[in-house]
């Protein structure tokens, strides 16, 4: 075995790993980092499902456990603009064993059960987190619409984005809302992600989600109020209020109004909802995408404001002070703009459609 003297293996595999399998071990050796810096580990790795060598055999002894060593390949830490260069990784039994530079590596165990990869050449990246997602919603030109989708589809749709998702390398996933449906699984009526998130928490081959509950808005905010409708400031309380009792991680305000500009909710009223979330530990995001809608978010104390595409540096700056977050989901506007110049007979062919994506 090799151990520091770096003699060749004996009975042991070598050979390279695709991109797309460095890029799921990333998402454990992101933990590690985040951790414990490139101290020895012992990090849950949901993501290294179906790697070589990430999972525990039934009936092996502790010197047999399946181990894949990943060497000197770079890492991107996400602490530095440089990769960290000739590092090494061992995985054992699905956990990030340690962390080590190339010609100080630890022993890795027995060459039964021990796999080396050449991962020369390669970039182990951190586990990615996707900061804005609807998991129930395909997406296309009428991605609204496929929210009233039958549950079943709902849920079918919320796997395959799963899938994608953890096939990419995204570790964990912030669900920014889904409607309120009785889930065919649990039979519950609630936001259908929390549902998705309860049942994905157990599993190795999807992300792990934070999850809000159903968009929160007035009559006409959201198109075909697909959210929970409010229509006055103490609604607005019991509507939050409501969301964390059924579950939810955070809370979505749609802070937007029938054809306006302009936010539904006074910052004085979008201010108790949030106080009510706070009181209970959660945060509260706003999807706000004009600048009088961001305006009375930030001044009502959102903890985020979600697209923000039209901002001033005055709201930036008071953002800043606040310690506001700003989640850009600039891919929105760029997948509006590829439909429209791909597709016609849809809103977003039309000449208003490409005026309202740039």
């Amino acid at each position: 075995m090799v151990v520091g003297d770096r003699q060749p293996l004996t009975a042991v595999s070598r050979k390279r790993i695709s991109r797309r399998s460095l890029l799921r071990l990333g998402a454990a050796a992101s933990v590690a980092f985040a951790l414990s810096g490139r101290r020895a580990l012992d990090v849950a790795a949901s993501t290294l499902a179906g790697m070589p060598g990430s999972g525990w055999l039934a009936g092996t002894t502790a010197s047999a456990v399946p181990r894949t060593l990943y060497r000197a390949a770079a890492i991107a830490d996400g602490r530095s603009p440089a990769l960290a260069r000739q590092m090494s990784v061992l995985v054992s039994g699905g956990r990030v064993a340690w962390i080590r530079p190339a010609d100080a590596e630890e022993d890795p165990g027995p060459a039964d059960g021990l796999e080396i990869v050449d991962a020369r050449g390669l970039t182990i990246l951190p586990g990615l987190v996707d900061g804005h997602c609807h998991l129930t919603s395909p997406g296309g030109p009428d991605y609204i619409a496929h929210f009233e989708d039958a549950p079943s589809q709902l849920l079918r749709t919320a796997e395959r984005n799963g899938q994608l998702s953890h096939a990419a390398g995204v570790a964990w996933l912030r669900e920014a809302g889904s409607p309120t449906v009785t889930d065919p699984t649990d039979g519950r009526r609630r936001a259908l992600a929390l549902g998705i998130r309860d049942r994905w928490a157990g599993r190795t081959d999807r992300p792990r989600v934070r999850a809000a509950g159903t968009w929160i808005q007035v009559k006409g905010g959201l198109a075909r109020n697909l959210g929970i409708v409010v229509s006055s400031g103490d609604e607005l309380v019991a509507a939050v209020e409501r969301q964390l009792d059924q579950g939810a991680d955070l809370v979505k305000l749609y802070v937007a109004a029938d054809n306006s500009r302009q936010s539904p909710w006074t910052p004085a009223q979008i201010n108790r909802a949030v106080q009510a979330a706070h009181a209970r530990g959660a945060r509260v995001a706003a999807h706000a995408m004009w600048l009088g809608q961001a305006r009375a978010a930030v001044a009502g104390g959102v903890d985020s404001i979600e697209h923000g595409f039209h901002l001033d540096a005055d709201l930036c700056a008071e953002m800043v002070r606040r310690g506001t977050y700003l989640v850009t989901t600039l891919s929105v506007p760029r997948s509006w703009l590829r439909i429209g110049s791909t597709t016609s007979g849809t809103w977003w062919s039309t000449r208003a459609g490409r005026r309202f994506a740039r």
